[in-house]
């Protein structure tokens, strides 16, 4: 079978659930047999074609880098008629516009982590300062455009694919064509491993016996990391053995840290970076809880997948798609609104009985082994998701 992705960003333009996420796609068809070729936006630094894993990316040239454009929907068109031939066109998110609109030939699959209204807002949270508020009313015109342009490229492709069940849920009721396949991850690679957890604490200089916080997202204000590292602050005085790393980075980062250091417990708290695919393992084995604060309407983020696999409990809030994972009192602890409050309550109760804690994080280990498996997860795209059976699927 011949795979062709579409997407505006690849891990060449930066981190991201996204970026990953074709990566991970496209090396694993190729591990199961499969041709694959990615086409995205302009390379940062301006190369014509990568080769990785076994799968090529061709960066569009004169197109914006990262970004949906014009440009880029002409020009992913023109590409996928140069490459004609694929068995299933894969799109992320809006990238399969220009293809839909140009009637390019071939079974065309869209991936929606979300509806483009869903983040207005997410938009909103992201406000801080006169400057950023004033600008508010031109992203809200931007989603409203992205909007326009998702009916009309949902109206025109064969099938959706969506990670999680709130999207799953609203695009049935809109009458689409919509399957369900989770973003697998390489469960034998996120595991706990009492190995990797002693040499990463001692690498972190983490005491053995401390309880570590983790958070991994981009530093922003819709993440709610800020929230993460108050509730941390209340915890601190009370639990002289916590911990927190925040793994990622982002433009609230700096402004954080000075929290940090000017915070209740700031020496035991780090700011790691941002930290490769490969190397998210060794952090998720450092820790005890994931904390997800999250303001925004996302799919199912792909670091409660991975810290869940890694037997981690987790404490987030109840937005987007999390609840596809993240089942209160079973695999994790959800949270109607994130607040400091909360999030220290339900964080405090966790700490005060590692019983339940070492529980939720083995029964969400077991469901990440058993729902998000990424061979699995891949195989189901490529050999059960064809548009025929989907539509076959939907009628039933």
């Amino acid at each position: 079978m011949k795979l062709v992705i579409v997407t505006k960003r690849t891990r060449a333009h930066g981190p991201g659930g996204v970026e990953v996420y074709v990566h991970t796609v496209a090396r694993t068809a190729v591990e199961l047999g499969h041709e694959v070729l990615v086409l995205a936006s302009a390379h940062p630094r301006g190369a014509a074609t990568e080769m990785h894993d076994g799968y090529r990316t061709e960066y569009l040239a004169d197109t914006p880098a990262g970004v949906y454009s014009a440009a880029f929907w002409r020009a992913s068109a023109a590409a996928l008629r140069r490459h004609a031939g694929h068995d299933i066109l894969y799109s992320m998110n809006l990238a399969g516009y220009g293809a839909a609109r140009a009637g390019v030939p071939g079974p065309h699959l869209a991936w929606c982590t979300g509806r483009a209204l869903a983040h207005l807002s997410s938009e909103w949270h992201d406000r801080a300062g006169v400057r950023a508020l004033a600008a508010y009313p031109k992203a809200a015109l931007a989603l409203g455009y992205y909007a326009w342009v998702e009916r009309r490229l949902y109206a025109r492709v064969d099938g959706l694919v969506v990670e999680d069940v709130v999207t799953l849920a609203a695009l049935r009721r809109a009458g689409y064509p919509v399957r369900l396949v989770h973003s697998g991850i390489d469960t034998a690679h996120f595991k706990a491993d009492a190995a990797l957890r002693r040499e990463s604490r001692a690498s972190l200089a983490i005491p053995p016996d401390a309880d570590v916080l983790v958070m991994a997202a981009t530093i922003n204000r819709q993440k709610g990391i800020a929230l993460g590292l108050a509730a941390f602050g209340a915890l601190a005085a009370a639990h002289p053995r916590l911990h927190l790393l925040v793994l990622g980075d982002g433009p609230e980062r700096c402004r954080l840290q000075a929290v940090a250091r000017d915070g209740r417990g700031g020496a035991r708290v780090r700011f790691v970076g941002v930290v490769a695919d490969q190397e998210m393992a060794r952090y998720y084995a450092a820790g005890d809880i994931l904390l997800y604060p999250t303001l925004r309407a996302e799919g199912m983020p792909r670091a409660i997948v991975e810290g869940m696999s890694s037997g981690l409990a987790v404490v987030a809030t109840d937005r987007g798609g999390v609840r596809t994972a993240v089942r209160d009192g079973e695999t994790g602890i959800l949270l109607d609104r994130p607040s400091p409050a909360a999030l220290a309550a339900a964080v405090a109760k966790l700490l005060d009985d590692p019983a339940r804690r070492r529980a939720l994080g083995a029964r969400a280990a077991a469901l990440i082994r058993e729902e998000f498996e990424l061979r699995a997860s891949v195989a189901t795209l490529l050999e059960v998701v064809g548009p025929a059976r989907m539509l076959e699927r939907e009628r039933a």
